[in-house]
């Protein structure tokens, strides 16, 4: 399988992508593995990987698989792996979505107070697990199943060092807040990582408030396609405005 990305400027990213990957598939975590051939190549000003393909339907694989397999990811302790890779950027591409989405300027101010808030507090965060090599975006979006039903990680090129407890809040956010998970299932989650639960970390409600915030920006850059996403960035941006509103987000 062929995977393209925009133009050359993430040519690095797509080197580090495949590299990483592979140091990972070595190290024993299930992910998707690399074909082995030179790559990246450039095509016509894109930078084209290939991996080995995980025959259809896609299928997402249970939360409790993502437990496991993140529990897997941060145990490795390939320093030669660590030195290599860069510490997590908590920001990202964040600042720049807030200011060129299509929203309006109120909506775009909330998005910046916000901002400026977890900015402040993220130096003075609390973290009970210790630094290590962590997914960068661990969702449930990116671990599928392979045809036998065992997880297969996808998507590295968020992959870093920092705290743990970073890879573990989305599915804890999507537990207590946004009930796309289920608690039942949580617990699973939970119980499969090994009994840490993110929810209950001093941490939790910095990274959660951050959480929203980058997927705010991210669909915020949409709402141009359609009325329904225009309405739902302006709920998500009312909730951040207003942390006791009840989140009804839509599981896009």
């Amino acid at each position: 399988m062929a995977r393209i990305a925009r133009d050359e400027s993430w040519y690095a990213v797509a080197e580090r992508e495949v590299r990483v990957a592979r140091e990972l598939h070595d190290a024993g975590v299930p992910c998707v593995r690399p074909w082995p051939v030179p790559q990246p190549i450039s095509v016509d000003g894109h930078p084209v990987t290939f991996w080995a393909e995980i025959p259809g339907p896609r299928r997402r694989a249970p939360i409790a698989d993502l437990g496991a397999v993140l529990r897997q990811l941060h145990t490795v302790n390939d320093t030669s792996l660590r030195q290599r890779l860069t510490p997590l950027d908590p920001w990202s591409h964040t600042p720049g979505r807030i200011e060129r989405a299509p929203i309006r300027d109120r909506d775009r101010r909330v998005l910046r107070d916000v901002l400026d808030e977890v900015q402040d507090a993220w130096p003075l965060a609390e973290f009970d697990l210790p630094n290590g090599v962590i997914h960068g975006d661990a969702h449930a979006g990116n671990l599928i199943q392979d045809p036998g039903g065992a997880p297969v990680l996808l998507d590295f090129d968020s992959v870093c060092t920092g705290p743990r407890e970073w890879d573990l809040a989305p599915t804890g956010l999507y537990a207590v807040a946004l009930g796309w998970i289920s608690r039942n299932d949580y617990a699973g989650f939970v119980d499969a990582y090994g009994g840490f639960d993110i929810t209950t970390a001093p941490a939790f409600p910095l990274l959660a408030r951050m959480r929203e915030l980058r997927m705010t920006a991210w669909l915020a850059m949409h709402t141009t396609e359609s009325e329904r996403l225009a309405a739902e960035v302006e709920h998500r941006v009312a909730c951040l405005a207003d942390p006791q509103l009840p989140r009804h987000w839509s599981a896009r």
